[in-house]
């Protein structure tokens, strides 16, 4: 725990610095009263982007470890255990859900719908993506250190970028573990559309940050 508690200070740090080039948050809408970061750690972003006391604010992921610390950290956010493919929420819960970084690592069409499911009508998402580079850049390291099992799974994830871009469609790690993972291209556009979300907007100046609107 020693580890995973200093990775989430440090994420938490970087959270509250509006300086850090590392810092990347959603600038909350000024009408969400229902806020829900999917993939949340402990909760650092939530934290950080401190939202009004009159907003209901969920933070949910799968590492229980990491919601239990940021049950410590502040009792402003109602942290939840569970996944993305399978939200334990009820249909137009949300009026605005972001995401930083976890959807890469879960089965991107049904995290999609889940999110669309819980989202009020109208409601925004934001979402921190992987592009093509980041996957390729590992898959890369991986080979010059001759780390084999890193390079076989960057060249799983590599192929099943390939595979969303042109499919729509992901493959399970096929080792065992439900595990996915992917990369994304401006070809989610037409994804999300087919999702059922609109006005969707796509930003790889600096990061890959999608946004769009419940259609």
């Amino acid at each position: 725990m020693s580890d995973a508690r200093a990775y989430h200070e440090a994420e938490l740090a970087i959270a509250r610095s509006p300086n850090d080039p590392r810092r990347m948050l959603p600038p909350l809408p000024a009408d969400a009263k229902r806020i829900l970061d999917l993939g949340c750690g402990a909760g650092q972003s939530l934290i950080a982007l401190g939202p009004p006391p009159n907003v209901f604010s969920v933070g949910i992921d799968l590492d229980r470890d990491g919601l239990a610390l940021g049950a410590t950290w502040t009792s402003d956010v109602r942290f939840v255990c569970g996944s993305g493919d399978s939200l334990p929420f009820a249909d137009k819960s949300f009026d605005f859900v972001f995401s930083r970084v976890a959807l890469p690592y879960m089965h991107l069409p049904t995290a999609l719908g889940e999110i669309h499911r819980v989202l009020a009508p109208n409601g925004r998402v934001w979402l921190l993506l992987h592009g093509p580079r980041i996957v390729f850049s590992q898959l890369a390291a991986a080979l010059r250190a001759g780390h084999a099992r890193s390079a076989i799974f960057q060249s799983y994830a590599a192929l099943n970028g390939v595979l969303y871009h042109f499919t729509g469609r992901l493959l399970r790690w096929p080792a065992g573990g439900g595990r996915y993972e992917s990369f994304q291209t401006r070809r989610v556009i037409p994804r999300l559309r087919q999702a059922g979300f609109a006005d969707v907007q796509v930003d790889t100046a600096h990061h890959f940050v999608v946004r769009a609107r419940k259609a």
